[in-house]
């Protein structure tokens, strides 16, 4: 593995994971990976999904100097993404346990419900906010289905910003 920090997305799904970790690959990160199991946490130099939504903290932890990024969007943009994808474009996560695990501890459910989602969503970017607010460095919340990219990224990470355009992955409903 190269020498840069670990890099943790803990935005929640639907605001520009997979293009997070597409970016950390372009940026030279070698092993990184979307949506990991926590078993797969402790060999990874980035990633982002659900899992380290749930153990950011952790990640924290056991590799310092990390650094975290809370991919957002506007609520009622990340709403109208979320109930596509429930329920418009639904990926089967029948029998899959730690899924649905990871989901009920995030949102208190599996399904689209718009105000527990809503709630769910604050109390997260809350709670973010509230761990790293004495550590301003360590955390970049970065907008990436409102056009945030490598101009945003480069400089929290102290890397160049490479020649090609930032990803944009799995776009749906846009910012």
């Amino acid at each position: 593995m190269s020498s840069l920090p670990h890099c943790w997305g803990v935005g929640l799904a639907r605001t520009g994971n997979t293009s997070f970790c597409a970016a950390l690959r372009l940026l030279g990160y070698d092993v990184v990976r979307q949506d990991p199991t926590f078993e797969q946490l402790r060999d990874l130099q980035g990633a982002s999904g659900n899992t380290t939504v749930l153990h950011f903290k952790y990640l924290d932890y056991v590799f310092p100097g990390s650094k975290f990024v809370l991919t957002t969007r506007p609520v009622q943009a990340w709403l109208a993404s979320m109930e596509r994808s429930h329920i418009h474009n639904p990926r089967p996560i029948l029998g899959e346990h730690e899924r649905i695990a990871r989901r009920m501890a995030i949102y208190g459910h599996v399904g689209y419900d718009e105000p527990v989602m809503a709630g769910a969503f604050q109390r997260h970017h809350a709670e973010v906010r509230r761990y790293f607010a004495d550590r301003p460095d360590d955390l970049l919340e970065l907008n990436v289905a409102g056009g945030q990219g490598w101009e945003t990224l480069c400089p929290f990470l102290g890397l160049a910003q490479p020649s090609q355009p930032f990803p944009m992955l799995n776009v749906g409903v846009a910012a």
